[in-house]
């Protein structure tokens, strides 16, 4: 009886991204593009997949999937390459006309409730390593060669890191309409030039010497391109697409120099990086002291200015996509990276991590001005993290008095049920200013380059990180947000840094008033140097073998709210 309702429960689209890019994992569903549709009670509990020869049914094992157009029309049927009990896979016809609609999902003569979903001319998105959007790319050099950090084979595939001038091939879907693909899998060719097609590697844009439909395979792009000579080699070479003024998901390939054969990085050695390559995980730990003063603009009130003090620590165990979306990965000097975060102000900063392990009760914080100083785990969190100073607003709000100054800081834990006893240490630098901050207009223009000056920082780094996004669920008090973001990386000998125009329109035009919801950052903070060692630190775990990657890092610098128009 139970089994017999649960087959015939309403099928429910989850509320927060249930309808994405199925290859990015990003909102927007681009005409003639597969999409992935989550939630729960779409389909049969074992997975069913389209079996017989193209097309794609419009029904698969009692499921179907209808866009209806929000102001009224007739529904599109969606082609159902799969279906489970949680998550789908279905193809959009090219045919559907750009604009808002309410998805549904059938199942068993049950109807979901309609999810409104935005249907885009292109939104190109490309496959990665951990098939959901994040990370390396899975990009191939054509026949059975996939890029990785290191030579050798996975299952039938030989793998290796790229090389200047190498032709390599993305895959993924979104690049825009295309008839005579939908039912057989035909092209209509290349669409480099009409898309605007721009593959960015490592800072570099270069023209795909294809774009279009991959013959044979209804909706599935492919995107050929010459990894450009001037790129930096590194294990994660930031990679994205352009197609139609909208950016790609962000990922990254391995490059190497033309006698190497193992991608070189600061801080991951050969063995780890084949433990990643092969499936494999580490455990990375992440220590951090914020310095940082907040100015925004309040209608009837004014500018406020705030300034927080704090120490913070996270452990966790990370696959090849957390490690290559991570921030110390997507680390490159000299030069800017864009990119699309779903999540709280937080993890639009830091980007997302996995569940995390357990340290210990609290760990401890000494150092100038700081003697056995608690950071704690707030409530069941395993994350850490104490308010040393906070001045408030108008004061208002604040708490505790100014802690951190130039000079040595240990972090040490006790250990807990998954790492163990650990002592980490990183120099604190001297005052850091960004000269320049009082002069930036707001709303910043963002069809101008952007120059950032600053004095101090060190030996160590400057990154500067903006953000624009809009409310995309959560609650008043901790929101969602759909945002892009931007990052660019100098030497802090450098003094002063020019974010380009390029950059800074990918970012969406958001107000710089907060209280109409949406989120407008510019940021500018010292950090240190990982790849010069600095902030790097190992420890043991209670389970043997050791944390494969510490970085003890440091914030100190100034945010402001502020619009891009």
């Amino acid at each position: 009886m139970l089994a017999s309702a649960a087959a015939w429960a309403q099928p429910v689209i989850r509320a927060e991204n249930g309808v994405l890019n199925a290859s990015s994992y990003t909102a927007d569903i681009a005409r003639g593009s597969w999409l992935v549709i989550f939630g729960t009670g779409l389909g049969p509990a074992t997975l069913a997949v389209h079996s017989g020869p193209l097309p794609y049914q419009t029904t698969l094992s009692g499921t179907s999937v209808t866009f209806t157009p929000a102001s009224g029309g007739a529904a599109v049927s969606a082609r159902l390459w799969y279906t489970s009990a949680g998550q789908l896979a279905a193809l959009l016809p090219s045919s559907t006309p750009a604009g808002d609609y309410d998805v549904r999902v059938v199942y068993n003569g049950q109807t979901s409730a309609a999810r409104r979903v935005k249907v885009v001319e292109r939104n190109f998105g490309f496959a990665t390593q951990a098939q959901n959007g994040a990370g390396p790319a899975q990009a191939t050099y054509g026949g059975a060669d996939l890029n990785r950090f290191t030579t050798g084979t996975l299952g039938q595939w030989s793998i290796r890191p790229a090389k200047a001038g190498d032709t390599m091939v993305l895959w993924g879907t979104g690049l825009g309409a295309d008839l005579a693909s939908d039912l057989d899998g035909g092209s209509s060719g290349d669409q480099a030039a009409a898309a605007q097609v721009r593959v960015i590697v490592g800072g570099i844009e270069t023209t795909p010497l294809y774009a279009g439909r991959s013959g044979g395979s209804p909706g599935l792009d492919q995107i050929n391109f010459a990894v450009p000579p001037g790129v930096a080699p590194g294990c994660f070479v930031s990679l994205q697409v352009r197609a139609g003024g909208r950016t790609s998901n962000a990922g990254s390939i391995a490059v190497v120099q033309a006698d190497q054969n193992v991608c070189g990085h600061p801080t991951l050695s050969q063995a780890q990086l084949t433990r990643l390559d092969q499936g494999g995980t580490l455990v990375i730990g992440s220590l951090n002291l914020s310095k940082t003063s907040t100015k925004l603009s309040v209608p009837g009130l004014g500018s406020l200015d705030s300034r927080t003090e704090s120490a913070s620590g996270s452990f966790g165990r990370f696959s090849v996509d957390a490690v290559g979306s991570s921030n110390f990965s997507l680390l490159q000097i000299g030069s800017c990276f864009v990119f699309r975060r779903i999540g709280t102000s937080d993890e639009l900063a830091q980007g997302s991590t996995p569940a995390p392990l357990d340290a210990g009760a609290q760990l401890m914080l000494n150092g100038p001005n700081a003697v056995n100083k608690a950071i704690v785990r707030p409530g069941a969190s395993r994350t850490y993290s104490t308010t040393l100073y906070s001045s408030g607003f108008q004061g208002f709000g604040g708490s505790g008095s100014p802690t951190l100054t130039q000079g040595s800081y240990t972090i040490t834990g006790a250990g807990g049920a998954d790492i163990g006893a650990f002592t980490a240490r990183v120099d604190l630098p001297g005052d850091f200013v960004w000269s320049n901050a009082d002069s930036i207009a707001d709303p910043i223009r963002r069809g101008s380059d952007l120059r950032i000056t600053w004095t101090g920082g060190g030996a160590g780094l400057v990154a500067i990180a903006g953000m624009a996004g809009n409310p995309a669920g959560g609650t008043q008090q901790n929101p969602i947000y759909d945002a892009a973001v931007f990052s660019c990386i100098s030497p802090a000998s450098a003094g002063s840094f020019t974010v380009p125009a390029s950059v800074l329109q990918q970012l969406p035009a958001v107000s710089g008033d907060m209280t109409g919801g949406a989120l407008g950052i510019l940021s500018v903070s010292a950090v240190p140097d990982a790849t010069k060692g600095q902030g790097v630190f190992s420890a043991p775990l209670t389970a043997g073998g050791t944390i494969e990657q510490g970085f003890f890092s440091y914030t100190v610098g100034s945010t402001k709210m502020t619009g891009w128009n």
